[in-house]
């Protein structure tokens, strides 16, 4: 059996084309410091962390191709519908399918970008989700600042490479996509 890893979750919209993605990252507590540092070896001098948005797409490929050394594995959730005006509910409907999914995953942890003030609405539904028992109880949900914490670069890196696909540039995420367990969701 294997034992139980943490997630690690970010997002990514893409509001031309309605879509809010939710990626989380599967990460075995054997891994997580050699994922720590082969993260952190991708970082130019006094760059404070990594980040899709901020990168070229010559930067991207070196990315993209360190994360698929790693071989990683995780779950994706594509909302559609995505209203501009109603991203949080987009983020609601994608954590409540994706806390759900991560009970079948053997994740123990679930470690989320923090948002700063948005956090609040997070933590208001996680507590719903508990009372509703729909989602796992072992669940244990926790947010985290990215600077401090390098393997939330990692679903950063995948919900970027999707959203690229999305749009119709799939050199990224196709090199990815193989351990990515993908759920499409409507957000409406």
């Amino acid at each position: 059996m294997n034992p139980p890893s943490s997630a690690y979750v970010d997002e990514s919209m893409l509001l031309t084309h309605g879509v809010y993605l939710m990626a989380a990252m599967f990460v075995a507590p054997h891994q997580t410091d050699h994922y720590r540092t082969e993260l952190r070896a991708l970082l130019f001098r006094r760059q404070p962390r990594l980040h899709w948005r901020d990168e070229n797409d010559k930067r991207r490929m070196q990315l993209i191709e360190a994360v698929a050394a790693l071989r990683p594995a995780g779950i994706l959730v594509a909302s559609t519908g995505l209203d501009a005006k109603r991203q949080e509910r987009a983020r609601r409907k994608c954590m409540e399918c994706l806390l759900w999914e991560l009970g079948d995953h053997h994740v123990n942890d679930v470690v989320f970008e923090r948002r700063g003030q948005l956090d609040r609405r997070d933590h208001e539904l996680v507590a719903v989700l508990q009372g509703r028992h729909a989602m796992p109880s072992k669940l244990v949900v926790s947010w985290c600042d990215p600077m401090a914490e390098p393997l939330l670069w990692l679903p950063d890196i995948i919900a970027g490479a999707k959203s690229l696909a999305e749009r119709g540039d799939h050199r990224f995420w196709s090199q990815v996509e193989g351990g990515m367990l993908v759920r499409a969701i409507d957000a409406r």
